[in-house]
């Protein structure tokens, strides 16, 4: 399994358009910080020596980066992404700045890259955001949802605007050893699929890098399909997505940031 986990220290990390140099709170007035690092720990029961964990750096502390090297049992690596004022030299709308603070070339093209590899065609690569938050198990699930030959995506988080009443967020369920899965429609970039998956969709993942489009999730999922499980087994810590039905105060208290 290889593991993209996209970390930034600055308070705009994707899903805000604030100022860039600003320091921010999330989730429940917690500092952006804490909430690296406890999302951090919580993907990392499910790795061991096999793993391959890269932190995709969009501007974190040296000092952040040598914690998580020494906090992870998986091969651990970094890659650097362009800063948001070198994007703006390159960017071809660099005056649109909700579009440039969530975009993400960099991440796009390295994933792209590395899922073209033949040794990675068969491999599992999960792109994480660094606020989204795991219960235990949830790596260790999600691996085993691709034992099987399984071609999709899978989503570890089940957001609560699935539930509305709507005819057309109707789903499928499919009964698992470890609980539930449901079909999902859309989601955002963390998500889990093969190479050859990843691969098949370059062209759509280099547009989305740019343009903080992830619309295109919406044609993936549906030629090749897509699951979560339900409860979900992360969140994004982010008020109004806050996966439902699991005690997530007591999971994020539960997770010692202390080395």
């Amino acid at each position: 399994m290889i593991v993209l986990f996209r970390s930034s220290e600055a308070a705009i990390s994707a899903g805000s358009h604030g100022d860039e140099t600003r320091e921010g709170t999330r989730w429940n007035g917690k500092h952006k910080l804490e909430i690296i690092r406890k999302c951090y720990l919580s993907i990392q029961s499910g790795l061991d020596e096999n793993d391959k964990l890269i932190v995709v750096n969009d501007r974190t502390t040296d000092e952040t980066l040598e914690w998580m090297r020494e906090n992870t049992k998986a091969d651990f690596g970094i890659k650097n992404i362009r800063p948001m004022n070198e994007l703006r030299k390159t960017h071809p709308y660099p005056n649109y700045h909700p579009v440039l603070a969530n975009s993400c070339p960099d991440l796009m093209e390295f994933l792209v890259e590395l899922a073209s590899l033949k040794i990675h065609q068969n491999e599992l690569i999960y792109v994480c955001e660094d606020d989204y938050l795991h219960i235990p198990n949830a790596i260790n699930c999600m691996k085993a949802v691709f034992q099987n030959n399984y071609g999709g995506f899978y989503a570890p988080y089940d957001y609560p605007d699935r539930y509305y009443f709507d005819s057309d967020r109707n789903c499928e369920l499919v009964l698992t050893t470890f609980g539930h899965l449901r079909t999902i429609p859309s989601a955002t970039l963390t998500i889990a699929a093969l190479g050859a998956t990843w691969f098949k969709y370059k062209f759509e993942l280099l547009r989305a890098g740019a343009f903080a489009d992830d619309t295109w999730t919406w044609k993936a999922f549906k030629q090749v399909g897509a699951l979560c499980p339900i409860p979900g087994h992360a969140t994004h810590l982010q008020d109004g997505c806050v996966t439902p039905l699991v005690p997530w105060e007591k999971v994020y208290d539960s997770i010692s940031t202390s080395s």
